[in-house]
């Protein structure tokens, strides 16, 4: 609710601070006196549009402060912890400065905030009645939400809008999987067929460099067993020019100088060991010549297998040995993808779930505003009668939206059209030619749905506009009554309206030789009997008109009472 209001340098207030009270309170003076100035100076501070020429001293800035009690506000106080703009108590502060350049600087409780955020915030603590651009019952969202809170659908409307956001994720979900699934099905199925290829090629560890080797082996094998016979055969095989005789003969020769001089000892047992040497080496080489293969097919199937193995890192181009590393790579590669690859038939499959879970929770909310919209054009109707719009009907229009593509708030196009004259066609209600007449339907409809209502402080500027007598007293019962809901200001010049509130301040303006400044007090009981004595009378006061305007108070406080 609305604690306070600080306006400095604002039209004819030079400087003014206001405290407000719960229940209802009015507003009276003279015409001219700047009731409607404080109206909006407290709109400017709410977010509404700057205007420098509003400013009492072109040289100084205009500063408007309001204190909202933030204790029975749970969305805003949730919003303020989510922007770390809450306070230790539950007060905010929400304040504006223009400055002498025309610059606008808005502020949440001394933290600097862009101007449409002192615009949400403010839009969840006070609504005001009156001025065509400052009334949330013009937009049609908000219509929507008052019958949606009127028939109980809130709950139903938030689900709802848990399935309108599925929805879109998965509706880009779906673009971006068709986006990419072409790109994707490829390198998938390129991937799969490298895997596949250097699965059934089975390369093992150093394979490659056994492969090389044998083909060597196989290559020269003729070459290797004929060499490594005739090796044999010169050192110990057969014919006249054996090395391992000629040996021998020289062992002989040196045996016999060792039996002359022992210090031959030791070359002795050196060449007799190099004869036993040579005999074995000979033996080696006779074996592995006798063992050597040359089987053509064995040399044919090397190099097939070498052939395939290069021919594939070719493909890759990388080095035959390099094919088990980049395996295993592509393994993974396949593996990431494969994980994370989505269907588009799959999220199509989702996609239709949720949606047909919408339309059916849809189709219930519809079903439950239209009921609720029927039982709202009777009773709003009604009202109207009450305050003065004889023959004016109001009237909830809910159609099919033009497309039937989900929304945040369902599939219908709902709007409040009304009719304040007597044979007059059904307007939309921003169509309202009247500020009175529109005050007085908002007035109806915050009556009827007094019980519903989210915004904590209203505000109505001149609500009683063209009307008098019985009609005001009327207007007077019905603020009345709504301030048992909501915190009600109400700027007026009846004094059947002024006579039921809880609080009453009067507006004056003072003129000095050159200048001219607002001032406004509460008044107690006997200065709102005047006040009300003046608002019946005019300037000159009666008795009788100052017996009136007590009685008319006294009847006030037995209402409230």
């Amino acid at each position: 609710m609305l604690k306070s209001i600080y306006i400095s340098n604002f039209a004819i207030i030079d400087q003014l601070e206001l405290e407000f009270h719960s229940g209802m309170s009015v507003l009276t003076g003279e015409t001219g006196t700047g009731k409607s100035i404080i109206i909006d100076a407290l709109n400017l501070a709410l977010g509404g549009r700057a205007d420098r020429s509003m400013a009492r001293d072109k040289e100084q800035r205009i500063e408007i402060a309001v204190t909202l009690d933030t204790s029975q506000v749970k969305a805003a106080l949730n919003w303020l912890e989510k922007h770390s703009l809450d306070t230790q108590d539950t007060q905010c502060v929400l304040r504006r400065v223009i400055a002498a350049n025309g610059k606008s600087k808005a502020y949440i409780n001394g933290s600097p905030c862009p101007l449409m955020q002192l615009r949400h915030l403010g839009a969840q603590f006070v609504d005001i009645y009156g001025q065509h651009e400052g009334q949330s019952l013009m937009h049609r969202d908000q219509q929507r939400t008052l019958v949606d809170s009127f028939c109980g659908n809130e709950a139903t409307v938030d689900e709802l809008a848990g399935l309108f956001r599925d929805w879109q994720d998965l509706n880009r979900q779906l673009s971006e999987v068709e986006n990419t699934h072409e790109a994707a099905r490829s390198q998938l199925d390129l991937l799969r067929y490298q895997f596949q290829e250097l699965e059934q090629l089975a390369l093992e560890d150093g394979e490659v460099e056994e492969l090389n080797a044998r083909h060597i082996h196989l290559s020269h094998a003729n070459e290797l067993r004929e060499g490594s016979m005739r090796i044999s055969d010169r050192l110990a095989g057969e014919g006249d020019d054996k090395i391992f005789d000629r040996l021998g003969q020289l062992v002989v020769e040196l045996e016999k100088l060792n039996a002359t001089d022992p210090l031959l000892n030791a070359p002795f047992e050196e060449l007799r060991g190099i004869q036993i040497q040579l005999g074995e080496t000979a033996g080696a080489l006779r074996d592995y010549s006798e063992k050597m293969s040359t089987d053509p097919q064995e040399l044919q199937c090397v190099e097939e297998r070498i052939a395939v193995v290069e021919e594939i890192a070719r493909k890759h181009r990388v080095k035959p040995g390099e094919l088990i590393g980049l395996y295993s790579s592509i393994s993974n590669k396949l593996q990431i993808l494969e994980d994370s690859h989505v269907d588009p038939e799959e999220v199509r499959h989702a996609l239709h779930e949720i949606e047909q879970r919408y339309r059916v929770l849809a189709a219930k909310i519809s079903a439950a505003r239209k009921a609720s919209a029927q039982a709202l054009d009777e009773t709003i109707t009604e009202a109207m009668q009450r305050l003065g719009m004889r023959g004016g009907r109001f009237h909830i229009d809910i159609q099919p939206r033009p497309s039937d593509e989900p929304t945040l708030n369902g599939l219908d196009a709902l709007q409040f059209l009304v009719s304040t004259n007597p044979g007059q066609d059904l307007r939309p209600l921003n169509k309202v030619a009247s500020g009175g007449e529109l005050s007085r339907l908002s007035l109806a409809i915050q009556i009827t749905t007094a019980n519903n209502l989210a915004i904590p402080t209203l505000i109505f500027d001149e609500v009683d506009a063209g009307v008098g007598g019985a009609t005001a007293e009327i207007v007077g019962k019905h603020l009345h009554e709504l301030s048992y809901n909501a915190q009600v200001l109400c700027v007026t010049h009846l004094a059947q309206v002024a006579a039921q509130a809880e609080h009453h301040y009067k507006v004056d303006k003072l003129e000095h030789d050159t200048s001219i400044r607002t001032e406004i007090s509460q008044l107690e009981e006997q200065a709102r009997i005047d006040e009300l004595a003046r608002m019946l009378g005019g300037i000159k006061m009666t008795r009788n008109t100052q017996e009136h305007a007590k009685e008319m108070l006294q009847q006030g406080k037995r209402r409230s009472a």
